[in-house]
């Protein structure tokens, strides 16, 4: 997970948010209701997030769209704060697997509960986690230095087998491209270029 600087609200929101959300308001039915909450899923707002977040998922940093379509995630969910259904600044980008029933889906923990989760447009996340790539082990791994830093990556299952086994690939490469980095100039320029905010897991390359 890297900071993101959110960018200005979508010109459809300008204009629409306020109205969207007095005809949630005003759903009676469940198909009025899903018809009213959907309006979140418009085309200009899916663009302006996957420009946000470089195609990116904000929490586990996994390039989606060549996979999956993308999920408009709620920070706070919907279910709970229905009042910021149309927010932009609830509004992320993610994957399928982060945003599903088994991570993150309608959970979120307060204070008490060792949240809220780490949102990366609103905390710096170096200030909750450290990225360690183990060279013996050859892994890959978040690893939580608060609370809240903790409970995002359980909750969220930013080392789920799976994602780690793929993202230590993709670092071992890059610990090897990095040790060329001071004598090949094309070596230095993949690290250069793994450390940009639109690469797969920029926060592991940042601390190498």
């Amino acid at each position: 997970m890297i900071a993101i600087t959110r960018s200005q609200k979508p010109s459809i929101l300008e204009r629409k948010e306020q109205d969207w959300l007095a005809s949630l308001c005003q759903a009676v039915t469940k198909t009025e209701k899903e018809n009213a909450t959907n309006k979140y899923q418009h085309p200009e707002i899916k663009t302006a997030l996957h420009t946000l977040f470089h195609g990116k998922c904000a929490f586990c940093e996994s390039k989606i769209k060549h996979v999956s379509d993308p999920h408009i995630e709620h920070y706070r969910p919907k279910s709970k704060f229905p009042d910021l259904t149309f927010a932009w600044d609830n509004l992320l980008l993610a994957c399928g697997v982060c945003n599903s029933a088994k991570y993150k889906g309608d959970r979120f923990p307060e204070a008490n509960e060792g949240g809220p989760y780490i949102n990366p447009c609103t905390d710096n996340p170096e200030d909750h986690f450290q990225f360690v790539y183990d060279k013996r082990a050859k892994l890959a791994s978040v690893y939580g230095k608060t609370k809240r830093g903790e409970t995002t990556e359980k909750e969220l299952g930013l080392n789920r087998y799976d994602l780690r086994t793929y993202r230590s690939k993709q670092i071992e490469m890059l610990v090897c491209i990095a040790s060329y980095a001071q004598t090949d100039p094309d070596a230095q320029k993949l690290l250069d270029e793994a450390k940009q905010a639109n690469a797969e897991y920029a926060a592991f390359a940042r601390t190498l």
